[in-house]
């Protein structure tokens, strides 16, 4: 079996179109761009694997500063002349460089390596990620529109595209005024009335008005509420969860299979959300939609508005456990550059799963070397 020998980190951004804020803030805009940080993994046969641990700083402490020296000062260095198809040690070995708290340690950050050696490994028995996972329950993965927009006006003009690409189902963020919250949710139902709407806090809600806002949204024809109090809250998150006629998943929450079983045990969520960096890639998010699976969460899936390499990786854990709901996966939605020689396929509002091998993509490397080359 091959063994990892070198990895290489590069840091870059990509334009992005328009303004997109969460509860927290803002996360991206045309005027800042997209940082994209990714890792080239190549074992000792030659494989490559691509990865991708591209951080939001106003959703998680980790940072593209931090992502990129965690990698290279921590990551890197530990995991080097590990067997590529020994993911437990890999992660342990992460875990020994740098010390988890809650979870797992620099979880975005390890999610490049986690995800560039699951490449690899199934590109170097030529199999797709269906086949190393031995599990695909889905061939195709619908998304879900992100609406934006601060004023009726906006809503509507972010619709109107929604429905010119084919989108069915929205998503919106939550946990500004509940007023705003409540005709936002309107405008959206009114555009997509049989469309499945998921409404994100990101953390945004006060504790003592939670409950209130949950039945407001139920009422107003929200499907699924995500996130609805600071991760910090989950005795806050158990009464809502016990009260609400619809599901409540937890997504800051999570960091890894501790934090999801402490959360199952204390009945602080009734949905999973996949996140293949938030949860450190494929290895430690697969033991997570396990346990989540069996405890009968609905499982949806989200990303971090990353290019291809994240969105790929999303894609096959949303079809490996066959999530029915449309994701909220944005990048290609948000960037208007990317780094893939070829993408995964698309229909309408789905993304197509092929048989290729790894990710079943192609990364422009001549184009990734020259990104990150122009920000040094």
């Amino acid at each position: 079996m091959p063994t990892i020998e070198n990895i290489e980190v590069f840091s870059f951004t990509l334009p992005f179109k328009g303004l997109f804020r969460t509860s927290k803030g803002t996360v991206g805009s045309a005027a800042t761009g997209r940082p994209i940080v990714l890792t080239k993994l190549t074992a000792s046969d030659g494989t490559v694997g691509w990865g991708e641990g591209s951080p939001s700083h106003t959703w998680s402490p980790e940072t593209r500063e931090s992502v990129v020296s965690v990698l290279e000062d921590h990551f890197i260095p530990a995991v080097l002349g590990k067997p590529l198809a020994d993911f437990d040690s890999l992660h342990e070995a992460m875990n020994g460089a740098i010390a988890p708290l809650w979870g797992l340690s620099m979880p975005i950050a390890r999610a490049a390596i986690d995800v560039a050696a699951h490449d690899a490994l199934a590109r170097h028995y030529g199999v797709s990620l269906a086949d190393l996972f031995g599990q695909r329950r889905a061939d195709r993965v619908r998304l879900s529109w992100t609406v934006t927009g601060s004023t009726p006006e906006e809503v509507a003009d972010s619709l109107r595209e929604a429905e010119e690409r084919s989108y069915r189902s929205c998503n919106v963020k939550v946990g500004g005024s509940m007023e705003w919250d409540l005709q936002l949710c309107a405008l959206v139902n009114s555009a997509f009335p049989d469309g499945f709407l998921w409404a994100d806090a990101n953390g945004g809600f006060p504790p003592h008005e939670a409950r209130q806002r949950m039945h407001a949204l139920v009422d107003a024809g929200v499907a699924l509420l995500e996130q609805p109090v600071a991760p910090d809250r989950p005795d806050v998150s158990a009464q809502i969860a016990a009260e609400s006629p619809i599901p409540i998943a937890l997504d800051e929450s999570i960091s890894g299979p501790v934090p999801l079983l402490t959360m199952i045990k204390q009945n602080a969520l009734t949905a999973y959300t996949f996140k293949v960096t938030r949860t450190g890639g494929f290895w430690p998010n697969r033991i997570c939609a396990s346990m989540a699976d069996a405890a009968g969460l609905m499982l949806v899936c989200s990303g971090l508005t990353e290019c291809s390499v994240a969105f790929a990786a999303s894609i096959h854990l949303a079809a490996a456990w066959g999530v029915a709901h449309p994701c909220a996966l944005n990048g290609p939605q948000f960037l208007t550059d990317d780094i893939a020689a070829k993408a995964l396929p698309r229909e309408g509002d789905a993304v197509l799963l092929t048989d290729d091998p790894g990710l079943g993509i192609e990364v422009d490397e001549d184009k990734v070397r020259h990104l990150a080359a122009q920000e040094e």
